[in-house]
């Protein structure tokens, strides 16, 4: 019960809060999975809504502690969409961003911080099918021939001890226009897996999507998830569709 409470609180906040101006979502909070190095001004918050495979829904928001400090909390359910009974996660998941360097000249935008959000189905020790980033540090550059294009690099360590190695990211984000963005990304290392043979290796992921920002009140995101991994790896090729407000205090 404390749980489906958790998450209908995070709904009713979706739902209940004014929109904003496109104007302030012009760089991705987060890739796709994996954090970006931008964040949110001081006192401003996003409010997010992912739904994906298995009929599972995560909630949450993330606050503009300052221009430099991101906080964020998270909790979703499976079966949420869908007949039956939900099945709630153990915990509620929290992110943390630190700007340490602000775009300038040849200095890319970097932060550093933690995100315990994993993806996929829970698993009976807590942790997710897709592990979670854990500890990162993320870089962001504006690409010369245009403002509204980024290249995203990233370093990132999973705490979830059986699965933890060091994880390297690299991503684009590109503004098509006043409406629509494309990004995309992929992770070398994602997880170890045992194969038949005993033997230990990785799963690339690689991840792309289209953002809308609706009439300039809502982003609405269609993401196309884990297009190249191999048989058995988390939500392989599958599709999810997230819708996000942001606002200030």
């Amino acid at each position: 019960m404390q749980r489906g409470k958790a998450l209908a609180a995070l709904l009713v906040l979706v739902a209940v809060l004014p929109p904003v101006a496109a104007a302030q979502i012009e760089h991705p909070i987060k890739l796709i999975d994996f954090p970006s190095a931008y964040g949110l001004p001081r006192g401003g918050y996003s409010l997010r809504m992912r739904i994906v495979p298995a009929g599972r829904v995560i909630t949450g928001i993330r606050v503009g502690i300052s221009d430099y400090i991101l906080l964020g909390v998270s909790y979703g359910a499976t079966n949420v969409v869908g007949s039956g009974s939900p099945e709630w996660d153990d915990r509620m998941e929290f992110d943390f961003k630190l700007r340490v360097a602000e775009e300038t000249g040849g200095i890319p935008e970097i932060a550093i911080g933690y995100d315990s959000r994993g993806y996929g189905m829970q698993l009976e020790s807590g942790e997710y099918e897709k592990a979670s980033s854990g500890l990162f540090v993320s870089a962001a550059k504006t690409l010369p021939f245009s403002e509204f294009w980024q290249v995203h690099a990233g370093l990132s360590r999973t705490l979830d001890e059986e699965r933890a190695k060091p994880d390297i990211i690299v991503g684009v984000s590109a503004r098509l226009s006043q409406e629509f963005s494309v990004v995309a990304e992929y992770q070398w290392g994602v997880d170890k897996r045992e194969d038949g043979d005993g033997t230990e290796s990785t799963t690339g992921f690689l991840n792309f999507g289209l953002r809308w920002i609706f009439m300039e009140q809502l982003e609405v995101d269609i993401y196309f998830r884990n297009v190249v991994g191999p048989n058995g790896s988390p939500e392989l090729n599958s599709r999810s569709l997230g819708f996000a407000f942001y606002d200030s205090f």
